[in-house]
């Protein structure tokens, strides 16, 4: 009887530490499905906005793309006016048909042609490229750091999901430890249960909230 109850006193303490190995490793379980499903939502939200946002980028690259094609046909029939001495017509296109943001361009090509130069063609002239893809190219890189961080959103679900596991193997340590009869089995079990779980709980702790 003397053995008795030091071994009873043992079995009761392996229980209980089971006991609470599994509250511990359910609700880290849990906590991690919670983030796991956030995360992904954030990943998928994200993704929507890179998406919303690049077809964004590329409806201002086209309308890039028409001004050019529209400051090409208004700047030769300005050309043609002016060549004609139709200085009534070229002061019509000029104040009625140019943009006003294309002045700028036309004062640089007068300046060229006063100058003896020749003016820079309108795909070769950098200042008005720039100035037409500036919205075009923030869009682009305001849809690429969406993504980027859609990734890395879904990379974090998959930290929160591999964490799951763990806690999982750790309940599942914990859970089964009642059925050994012999208590070095049960002691292995509940062992191996908080060592999975301290390792799940440490990997825990450095993963981000949502």
């Amino acid at each position: 009887m003397s053995d008795a109850a030091p071994r009873q006193r043992s079995s009761r303490l392996l229980e209980i530490v089971a006991v609470v190995l599994l509250g511990v490793a359910t609700v880290g379980s849990a906590w991690c499905g919670y983030e796991a499903s956030r995360w992904n939502g954030e990943e998928a939200e994200l993704g929507r906005e890179s998406l919303d946002t690049r077809l964004e980028a590329s409806r201002l690259f086209g309308l890039a793309t028409q001004t050019i094609t529209y400051d090409s046909s208004v700047i030769l029939s300005y050309a043609e006016a002016v060549a004609g001495e139709n200085d009534e017509l070229a002061e019509f296109i000029r104040s009625s048909l140019m943009r006003p943001d294309f002045e700028p361009v036309l004062e640089r090509w007068q300046a060229d042609v006063d100058a003896g130069q020749t003016p820079e063609s309108l795909l070769s002239d950098e200042a008005y490229i720039d100035d037409l893809s500036v919205e075009y190219l923030a869009a682009e890189e305001q849809a690429n750091a969406l993504a980027l961080e859609g990734q890395q959103a879904g990379e974090q679900a998959d930290e929160y999901v591999l964490t799951t596991l763990l806690f999982a193997s750790a309940l599942f340590f914990a859970g089964i430890t009642s059925t050994f009869r012999y208590r070095v089995a049960r002691a292995t079990t509940v062992v191996l249960s908080a060592l999975v779980l301290a390792y799940a709980a440490s990997r825990l702790a450095d993963l981000p909230v949502l």
